[in-house]
């Protein structure tokens, strides 16, 4: 268990100071990190994995993970609603067809 200091680092169990201020990226999240994300309820992170719009998670033991990486793909490849050619959100249906 890392130990916090007043000067914003932290120390793990071997002695290794950590900077707490640094900002680390995030690579993965759980489902309620994606559900935020995405402004939505958990249960439509399920719904929307379900659906194909989301990839599925990645498992290490018990813990589920997203890959950042993964959703970004995943929410880029989504139609848009509309578009110049005048084409509207239900050419989504075909697009649903084609994932």
């Amino acid at each position: 268990m890392p130990l916090c200091t007043n000067n914003g680092e932290s120390e793990d169990n071997v002695g290794n100071t950590i900077d707490l201020s640094r900002n680390i990226p995030r690579l993965g999240l759980n489902r309620m990190e994606v559900a935020s994300s995405l402004g939505v309820s958990a249960s439509t992170v399920d719904l929307m994995v379900e659906e194909g719009f989301l990839p599925r998670p990645r498992k290490w033991h018990t813990r589920k993970v997203w890959l950042v990486a993964d959703l970004i793909a995943a929410i880029g490849s989504w139609p848009e609603d509309g578009n110049a050619k005048g084409e509207d959100a239900d050419d989504a249906s075909a697009w649903e067809m084609s994932a």
